[in-house]
């Protein structure tokens, strides 16, 4: 049997089957851009055919196909008038860039059909609340969007709140490193929700958090108790003076149990720095 498209032998393999029961070749139905109507006997099934188990592999590859061409393709410069017609919707008929598609409402799986990929956001200079604004983050990672295009974009911590745990480091792989750059605030962090185990994963030890303005009145912030922060960070009696937790005002002032606190901390009488503290509680 031989694909009626370009005349040669038909295979097991990466096949188009229309309901009619008319093969060919999965390559030549996307090249000849068939829809829904079989081009041997004009059969309408209002179905697009089948194209078996190889489907997701050839989409894939005509998307990346159609990105690819329309990146070689030059850019024309706009004229004024069409430069005006661009930002107003009604009078932009077809849609040319990813913005334009962005303010047709467009989802981002028929934009990347369309050819476009995160790249052309970012080059087009969409602000990143424009899509977050917009779209799920299951379709905002599904459409391609990674960790650099986001800080290209202007990502900002709060933002970061609607993907899970999986997709942050799984897919974004974010770390201490990676939010650092992105300047988020300790009250920022506490407000990401992660557990003591999630933060010392992501590489959020002492010092870094200390940086951030981790200190006696802010880490409370995190609903950890100070046995579950000695615990999972192991602070130095140095690290802890530091932190304000030997300042019993500011302990107080701060809402921790006093009962904690006085459990928590190593001796009083430890020497500091070359000094002994002798601070009451």
């Amino acid at each position: 049997m031989t694909c009626t498209l370009c005349s040669l032998e038909l295979g097991t393999k990466n096949l188009a089957v229309f309901d009619c029961g008319h093969s060919f070749h999965l390559t030549c139905v996307f090249a000849h851009k068939f829809k829904t109507t079989c081009s041997t006997c004009q059969h309408d099934t209002s179905l697009m055919p089948d194209l078996g188990v190889d489907r997701e592999i050839a989409m894939s590859a005509d998307v990346e196909a159609r990105i690819k061409r329309r990146q070689l393709m030059p850019e024309t410069t706009l004229t004024y008038p069409q430069k005006l017609a661009q930002m107003l919707s009604p009078l932009t008929p077809k849609a040319r860039t990813f913005s334009d598609h962005l303010n047709h409402n467009k989802k981002l799986a028929v934009i990347k059909d369309y050819g476009f990929s995160p790249l052309d956001a970012v080059q087009e200079r969409v602000p990143w609340a424009k899509i977050h604004s917009r779209y799920s983050s299951a379709d905002i990672l599904d459409f391609g969007f990674r960790w650099e295009h986001m800080t290209q974009m202007g990502v900002i911590p709060p933002q970061l709140t609607t993907f899970t745990w999986t997709q942050q480091q799984h897919i974004l792989q974010l770390d201490a490193s990676k939010l650092m750059t992105i300047r988020m605030t300790i009250t920022e962090l506490a407000k990401m929700k992660y557990t003591t185990h999630q933060l010392v994963e992501m590489g959020f030890d002492w010092s870094v958090l200390a940086r951030l303005g981790a200190n006696v009145d802010t880490w409370n912030q995190f609903k950890f108790s100070l046995p579950d922060i000695k615990r999972n960070w192991s602070p130095t009696l140095s690290q802890l003076v530091a932190a304000g937790f030997y300042d019993k005002e500011r302990v107080e002032r701060a809402g921790w149990p006093l009962d904690d606190v006085l459990e928590t901390l190593p001796a009083m009488t430890e020497r500091c720095n070359g000094r002994v503290l002798r601070l009451a509680f």
